[in-house]
């Protein structure tokens, strides 16, 4: 085959604190079907045994680890991976995570036979703690077929790390992870969906997402805070592209966002979260934002913009009605068990 058929693809590895899970992730990586890969592990700093466990896997001279002098968080260590990456194409792995070894021959023959700029997929998640031989892999006969998506990529999942992505539209659109903000894959998401035109999904669920009980995707804490300055980010970014048709979509994720934090944050950020989700409606209303009318998004905008003691009342007996359900639901549960 030649060059152009088979185009060196990047795989950037941000590592932070997962001795106990890099080897699987990297010999997931290294065990793919596709060979033309370069490894790009970035380094962040870790406090545990990450460097010294790196060290069985440099033998392959696909790895290249780039070590930063201080720890500067993940949207930094993936901007790293970005700027040294010399592939065709490029995706992520979390260094927690571990890939079907089908998984980037299936973007690169979808990528190549479409001349797609983004090529998405799917996931399993798995419970941290199962062994190797448990792990959900799919069917080994699996047959699948490519879909362009166009809009509807924007109703996907925003993690970074189930996207097969041309390096040069990265490149073009000068595309970055925002620093120093959780929730770091919206903007990048919703930007790289912006910046291209050619998009496809394979209905392969080849990336294993491990459930750990750290992930930021179940905080309660003030991390959360963070998603209104990134949902801003995102509206900046409709705006600037004069996305029209994607505001439906975007009011839509918002108002889910809203539920999920006015819902789950610890009560000591409960005021400042309602502040913010207050700015927030009044600014989708100004620029003409329009989510569906579901009985989560009605409720939660009505609650918004009743003043804020009243709103704070109404939003503690929500709480106490879902825990109370939520309850409910987990011992009829254990019963039937």
């Amino acid at each position: 085959m030649t060059t152009i058929e088979t185009p060196l693809v990047s795989i950037i590895v941000p590592v932070y604190n997962v001795a106990s899970y890099i080897d699987a992730c990297l010999a997931s990586i290294k065990q793919q079907t596709y060979q033309n890969i370069e490894i790009i592990v970035v380094e962040d700093c870790s406090t545990d045994d990450s460097k010294q466990a790196l060290a069985s896997h440099l033998m392959d001279e696909r790895i290249k680890v780039i070590q930063h002098h201080k720890n500067s968080g993940l949207s930094t260590a993936r901007n790293t991976g970005i700027k040294s990456a010399i592939g065709e194409y490029m995706m992520f792995v979390d260094s927690d995570d571990t890939i079907d070894p089908r998984l980037v021959a299936a973007c690169v023959d979808c990528a190549l036979s479409t001349n797609a700029e983004v090529v998405t997929y799917g996931f399993t998640p798995f419970k941290d703690g199962i062994t190797e031989t448990d792990l959900p892999y799919p069917a080994s006969n699996l047959a699948f077929e490519a879909t362009k998506i166009d809009g509807l990529y924007f109703s996907l999942p925003h993690f970074a790390w189930l996207k097969f992505i041309k390096s040069s539209a990265v490149r073009s659109a000068s595309l970055q992870f925002p620093v120093g903000l959780y929730y770091e894959d919206w903007p990048f998401h919703w930007h790289l969906g912006l910046a291209t035109n050619i998009k496809y999904h394979l209905p392969i669920d080849f990336y294993l997402y491990r459930q750990r009980g750290t992930s930021i995707t179940g905080s309660t804490d003030k991390k959360l805070l963070d998603l209104f300055v990134i949902h801003a980010e995102v509206i900046s970014l409709v705006e600037d592209y004069q996305a029209d048709e994607v505001k439906k979509t975007l009011a839509n994720k918002i108002k889910q966002s809203h539920w999920s934090i006015l819902t789950r944050i610890d009560n000591d950020y409960l005021a400042a979260a309602l502040a913010q989700a207050k700015k927030a409606d009044k600014t989708l209303r100004l620029k003409g934002y329009k989510s569906d009318l579901t009985v989560r998004h009605i409720l939660i905008s009505n609650i918004v913009r009743m003043p804020t003691q009243v709103a704070l009342l109404m939003l503690q007996v929500l709480r106490q009605a879902l825990g109370k359900r939520a309850r409910v639901n987990g011992q009829e549960k254990a019963d039937s068990e």
